[in-house]
């Protein structure tokens, strides 16, 4: 989606951006039914950077967080689709957000997931905890449920009255 899409969807107005937040969250809300699933990953916090200085700690950022998403959607496809997801580019629909920037909370990521039936929760927790082995910067713990029609309040909480930065609007199918 270019950023033109985006603003027309969402209502942006230089004139009115204190209202980009409402709009956004109502333009999501509007979207709801498509996405059945909501999963909360947590992220470790700090990253092992191997150099040729050597060996150091750093923490983790938004852009480690952007890339751990996009690692973990591709592994989910692959789990999900199998060779499809590679072959034929088949996809579930995304809405990822990066929670805890703004909050000085941990950083972690919400997932709207869909194109796929919430009749099949056991199975994306499955799914879930098969494709998060394989990204590294994802914690141990995750949580999938049943998105209800609250999900895209809840995941979009911490959005700034003036932007909507922590939605990784770029991985949203």
């Amino acid at each position: 989606m270019d950023l033109q899409t985006i603003r027309r969807k969402t209502a942006y107005s230089d004139s009115n951006i204190a209202k980009l937040k409402a709009d956004t969250r109502t333009w999501l809300r509007s979207l709801h039914d498509r996405y059945s699933i909501a999963c909360t990953l947590t992220l470790k916090q700090t990253i092992i950077e191997n150099t040729q200085l050597g060996t150091y700690k750093r923490q983790i950022t938004t852009n480690d967080a952007k890339n751990t998403a996009q690692h973990f959607i591709k592994q989910l496809n692959k789990e999900v689709f199998k060779n499809s997801a590679k072959r034929h580019n088949k996809t579930l629909h995304y809405i990822v957000v990066c929670e805890g920037e703004r909050s000085s909370k941990r950083l972690h990521l919400h997932f709207a997931i869909g194109g796929i039936g919430t009749d099949r929760l056991k199975e994306m927790n499955r799914h879930i905890n098969n494709a998060k082995q394989y990204v590294q910067n994802i914690d141990k713990e995750f949580k999938a449920d049943i998105a209800d029609s609250n999900w895209m309040d809840y995941i979009t909480k911490e959005l700034g009255n003036k932007d909507t930065d922590n939605i990784f609007w770029d991985l949203m199918v």
